[in-house]
């Protein structure tokens, strides 16, 4: 569009003339200028069709998630993969209500362990969507409904637990709750209810009061800065 635009500022000087200072007429010289210029707004929108059509797409390939296929995996890849075992996906498709089958509103159907499993693989790898379309047996559109619209499910079947209510896990007493267990394990703040999933900082090892910095989950010493508290 580069193009276009330099032939029409080649073409200002023409408009609204009939003849130029040597008498010479420039209908004829405008009328070319308007071909090259409509065939260079035609061949730039081509290109832009010919790209749209070869850009690269994976295939749908892999293995759809079933029942079966989770019980053949065994159990530390299933975890690996899930971030739970086969028998607690099923735990959690019972516990959740999840519904059997589950369908979109795109009218695609699917059992309610693989709805789950694809949410859970989805979140634990931080894979794009054409990806899971390589390994799943699903196209990249269906993928993109289930999980949208097994989150807004969940969202909305499970939505009173996130309410202050009296069994509320944000209840001002829950709250209470896991501010005494984070206090009675150590921590300086008697008002501390959480910490966010922050970058954890490795520090050398202090040389008094090490085990209040070690930290069990990356085996090392380090500081988090990150915490909620009320």
């Amino acid at each position: 569009m580069a193009i276009a635009g330099l032939l029409l500022l080649a073409l200002q000087p023409f408009i609204g003339f009939e003849e130029n200072s040597a008498g010479l007429s420039c209908s004829k010289l405008l009328l070319e200028y308007q071909i090259l210029l409509q065939a260079v707004i035609y061949f730039h929108r081509a290109s832009f069709l010919v790209q749209e059509a070869v850009r690269p797409c994976p295939e749908v390939a892999g293995q759809r998630i079933t029942i079966e296929y989770l019980l053949s995996l065994p159990c530390r890849e299933c975890i690996w993969r899930f971030r739970f075992s086969a028998s607690e996906i099923f735990l959690l498709v019972k516990a959740l209500d999840i519904p059997d089958p589950f369908r979109t509103q795109g009218r695609y159907c699917f059992t309610a362990v693989e709805a789950l499993s694809l949410l859970l693989v989805r979140y634990r790898s931080g894979c794009d969507q054409f990806e899971l379309q390589t390994k799943y047996d699903r196209c990249q559109s269906s993928l993109s409904e289930v999980l949208n619209e097994l989150i807004k499910y969940l969202d909305e079947r499970w939505k009173h637990l996130l309410d202050c209510d009296r069994d509320g896990v944000f209840h001002p007493d829950q709250l209470a709750t896991y501010a005494d267990a984070i206090s009675a394990r150590g921590a300086p703040l008697s008002n501390c209810i959480g910490f966010l999933d922050c970058t954890i900082r490795k520090i050398c090892r202090p040389s008094f009061y090490q085990e209040v910095c070690y930290n069990g989950y990356k085996k090392i010493h380090a500081l988090k800065y990150q915490a909620i508290i009320f």
